[in-house]
C-alpha cells in the first residue's frame, strides 16, 4: 500500500516553476542570435505538427490565450515563417502553414532545445525518467480531474 502525502509539498511546486524558469531562461538566450523565441518555437512546432489547426486550437496547443496566439502567429507569418489563408472546411478560419524558411528555422530550433534537454537529463537513466513522467503524468491527471 502507497503511502499518502501527509501535508502539501509546495517546495515540489516550486522547484518545477524553477526548472521551466531556468530552462526558459536558457533557451531563449540560445535562440537569440537567431532571431526566435522561445514563444514563437513552440508556436511553429504547433503549426507543424497539427496542420490545419485554427488560430485558437494551436494558441490552446501551446497554453497561451487566443489573443496571445493570433499576436504570435502574426509575428511568425511577418517573419515569413508561415503563411496563412482560408481554411477549405470553414472560410472565417485562417490555417497557418509552414513555409522552407519556417521549417528551417524550425530545425535549427529544435536542435537547441532538445540538445538543452540533453543537458538537463544528463546522468539520469531511461528509468528515472519514465517513473518522473508517470509521476507527473498522475499528478496532472488529478488536477485535471472533474474540470
Amino acid at each position: 500500500m502507497k503511502e499518502e502525502v501527509s501535508r502539501p509539498r509546495l517546495e515540489r511546486i516550486h522547484l518545477l516553476k524553477e526548472i521551466l524558469q531556468a530552462y526558459r531562461v536558457v533557451l531563449e538566450e540560445e535562440l537569440r542570435p537567431y532571431g526566435i523565441t522561445a514563444t514563437q518555437l513552440r508556436m511553429l512546432w504547433a503549426v507543424q505538427s497539427s496542420p490545419e489547426a485554427s488560430g485558437a486550437e494551436i494558441a490552446r496547443e501551446c497554453l497561451v490565450t487566443p489573443q496571445s496566439g493570433q499576436a504570435t502567429l502574426a509575428r511568425l507569418e511577418e517573419a515569413g515563417w508561415i503563411t496563412r489563408r482560408h481554411s477549405a472546411k470553414n472560410d472565417r478560419v485562417l490555417v497557418a502553414e509552414m513555409t522552407v524558411k519556417g521549417k528551417k528555422i524550425l530545425l535549427k530550433a529544435r536542435e537547441i532545445a532538445e540538445r538543452l534537454e540533453r543537458k538537463m537529463w544528463a546522468g539520469m537513466s531511461e528509468a528515472e525518467l519514465s517513473q518522473a513522467d508517470a509521476v507527473l503524468r498522475r499528478a496532472l491527471a488529478r488536477l485535471n480531474e472533474g474540470v
